[in-house]
């Protein structure tokens, strides 16, 4: 591939309602829907799309977008490519001239950080490694979307559901986002995730802000306010009553008792 691409690249916002007209174009297209939901249609398929779906265009395809919430796609269009890259292309759409792949939440997260790198750098458009540059990120972001669909039939494990978790403790987490990370309904999340951990969601989050509040009273000198704030209580006083329930003991009694070397 010695001519220079031709290449469209951006993050588009669209308003709720919008529709773009069925068109068509000469590149190959992907396009990963980062927030809210809407129809992507072909001359005879009729896709719904929601946050976290990568849509795959062949060229010359007649295609048309519209959304049902405000939306927010990463795009990126790029014509030729090489051999090799149509190839890798064509095994991720099984050869059909639309494809949709779901990226479980974590995947989502790495593109777009993927993506957000590639919109700075490849606003520089540097003349002579240009082409090589761009096939390098297509082949990329393609190799990452084959990846998706290799593990698991793109599911997350329930280890990756706890550490999100564990890893998200000073948020508001709904069992409605942790069933869309494991393409699972909520009351199967739920029956799967007490089998394996022997509690519910909600209870492994509040067994682990217990323990990370309780680590943080004894080992360090924080404020209580700013404890309560870690583990996901936007005041001191509801923390204070979680607490207090929890242990028969305010957080500040806690404290003073085991910074004192008492035991649990």
């Amino acid at each position: 591939m010695n001519e220079m691409p031709s290449l469209y690249t951006a993050i588009d916002n669209y308003p709720s309602g919008w529709k773009m007209g069925m068109h068509k174009h000469p590149h190959f297209e992907i396009a990963v829907v980062m927030l809210g939901c809407g129809t992507v249609c072909t001359e005879d398929r009729y896709l719904s799309f929601r946050q976290g779906d990568a849509i795959l265009i062949n060229p010359e395809v007649p295609h048309d977008f519209s959304s049902n919430t405000p939306i927010r796609i990463a795009v990126l269009q790029v014509d030729p490519l090489t051999l090799e890259l149509r190839q890798l292309f064509h095994q991720i759409t099984n050869e059909e001239q639309l494809c949709m792949v779901p990226l479980a939440y974590y995947a989502l997260e790495r593109y777009e950080k993927l993506f957000s790198i590639w919109i700075h750098i490849s606003s520089l458009r540097a003349t002579k490694l240009f082409n090589q540059f761009v096939r390098t990120w297509v082949q990329l972001f393609l190799l990452f979307l084959l990846d998706c669909i290799d593990h698991q039939d793109n599911r997350v494990t329930l280890d990756t559901v706890s550490a999100y978790i564990r890893s998200n403790i000073d948020k508001d987490i709904r069992i409605s986002e942790l069933a869309r990370m494991m393409n699972m309904s909520e009351s199967g999340l739920r029956a799967a995730f007490k089998k394996a951990h022997g509690l519910s969601p909600k209870q492994y989050l509040q067994q682990y802000r217990m323990s990370e509040a309780k680590t943080m009273l004894q080992l360090t000198d924080k404020p209580i306010q700013q404890i309560a704030q870690q583990v996901g209580f936007p005041g001191i006083h509801a923390f204070s009553a979680w607490f207090q329930k929890e242990t028969g003991a305010s957080p500040s009694l806690w404290r003073r008792d085991h910074k004192a070397g008492n035991p649990d």
